[in-house]
């Protein structure tokens, strides 16, 4: 059989199981370069030396992406997550050749799974964003531009570069959605609440013509829309009036946006599709992160026991949580 036929073969099995599209179309994804690597050979003849060299082009690929963490995959860069679960799918796929009986050794019995290493929070905290929001209550037209950047950051979730080149005819105020396209091609809808669009509309109405249909545009003569340079010098100039203690560049915006929405109570499934994740495991690993006083503020408000016997639950049994 050979590695093409191979893999279109779990996909048919996997959707067949009742696994999602999205799960179908996941396996495809970080399969097809393990195809385009070691050519469409036959898969009796795949060794476990072709699959870890495979893995260490992967690693090789993650070193661009650690000396700059906003290289895409179009321009060669791999997060330790997304590289840990195309070696998962590598995995998966041997592992189910040798059950089906279309293997008799599994070449990739012996391949390990690189474990990426946890991150620390790296949010903005609600405390820096009021603070720095508060930088942006003039009346001038570069405090409407940056109240409505950054609440669109905070409110959406999205990438820099979602943001830097949303155009005008993507932006919907009166449903509050828009389309953003990230790294590379890859468009998606973000939504955002009614004091993000009330920001858009205000900054709309005084938004400099440009020769650009982006919506966040420059404030100075040249001509354009803003970089991602450029939002985080302002994010700088805004922090340092506002006194932020933690992260504030453009991207601590997106891991907050994970973080409150899970301790708000959301589930990972769903915002893993808000952030545009294609694999579940990515935002478990470097968006779900929390402290040890997070977590056991999590615990004691969801446990079955404290949904049973309510502030008792969450305390020491005393019910007064002392």
């Amino acid at each position: 059989m050979l590695l093409s036929d191979a893999v279109e073969a779990l996909l048919i099995a996997t959707r067949a199981d009742g696994r999602s599209p999205s799960t179908v179309n996941s396996y495809r994804r970080k399969l097809k370069p393990l195809v385009d690597f070691l050519g469409d050979v036959e898969i009796e003849t795949i060794t476990i030396d072709d699959l870890r060299g495979y893995v260490g082009d992967l690693m090789d690929r993650q070193a661009r992406w650690a000396s700059n963490p906003y290289v895409s995959e179009q321009a060669g860069g791999l997060s330790p997550f997304t590289v840990a679960s195309h070696v998962r799918a590598i995995k998966r796929l041997f592992n189910w050749l040798q059950e089906e009986g279309h293997l008799d050794n599994n070449p990739a019995r012996r391949l390990k799974v690189p474990q990426p290493r946890r991150m620390k929070p790296k949010a903005i905290s609600r405390q820096d964003l009021t603070a720095l929001l508060g930088t942006t209550e003039g009346d001038s037209v570069a405090d409407i531009r940056d109240r409505a950047l950054i609440l669109f950051l905070a409110d959406t979730g999205c990438r820099v570069g979602g943001l830097c080149g949303l155009e005008l005819e993507d932006l919907d105020l009166d449903n509050r959605t828009a389309i953003v396209c990230e790294k590379g091609d890859k468009c998606r809808m973000v939504f955002f609440t009614e004091p993000t669009a009330e920001a858009l509309r205000a900054w709309l109405e005084v938004r400099p013509d440009r020769a650009t249909d982006c919506v966040f545009v420059t404030l100075s003569h040249s001509v354009g829309a803003l970089t991602g340079n450029a939002v985080t010098q302002m994010l700088k100039r805004r922090a340092k009036q506002a006194g932020a203690k933690g992260p504030v560049n453009p991207h601590a915006f997106r891991h907050a946006f994970a973080r409150e929405f899970l301790l708000g109570g959301g589930n990972l499934g769903t915002l893993s599709d808000i952030l545009g994740h294609t694999d579940v495991e990515v935002t478990k690993m470097y968006y779900a992160v929390f402290t040890t006083g997070e977590l056991k503020r999590q615990h004691d408000k969801y446990s079955p026991i404290a949904q049973m016997f309510g502030e008792k639950g969450g305390g020491n049994g005393h019910g007064d949580g002392s």
